[in-house]
């Protein structure tokens, strides 16, 4: 028996979450790389020493408060879990809203809808396969 494939929107959504973390990580990391060689010019009151530290720390958690949650939902949709796909692309939809800006809302509200309306999507998600190489043991009926 064939496992079942992708449904081409489920498969769309997870290659735009994907290419949306993919965004964020670099993005991220190339203003580390410029942020470190001149921290003064991006802050508006200048912090120099131990300062500098507890930044660095804040940007590090507010792109992983933006990323974990899309992140989750890719793989949540790749191991067929249809409540952790919901609650986690619901979770980031809702950080997309307060922090992340109107596209990054739109492609989680798509997912989101996705998910839940597109009935192929919904069906493979919920769907649970038995293990077609497990052996199958069966009880004998005994003679007496």
């Amino acid at each position: 028996m064939l496992k079942p494939k992708l449904p081409a929107l489920l498969n769309g959504v997870r290659i735009l979450l994907s290419c949306k973390i993919i965004f964020y990580i670099i993005t991220f990391i190339v203003f580390v790389s410029i942020f470190s060689r001149n921290p003064e010019a991006y802050l508006d009151p200048p912090i120099t020493g131990s300062d500098l530290g507890d930044v660095s720390a804040e940007l590090t958690a507010r792109i992983m408060f933006w990323v974990i949650p899309s992140l989750l939902a890719v793989f949540s949709i790749t191991q067929r879990k249809f409540k952790s796909t919901v609650t986690f692309l619901s979770i980031a939809l809702f950080m997309g809203v307060l922090n992340e800006g109107l596209i990054a809302a739109l492609i989680q509200l798509y997912a989101l809808l996705v998910v839940l309306l597109h009935r192929p999507s919904k069906k493979f998600l919920k769907r649970q396969d038995s293990n077609v190489t497990a052996p199958k043991y069966v009880a004998k009926k005994s003679l007496t």
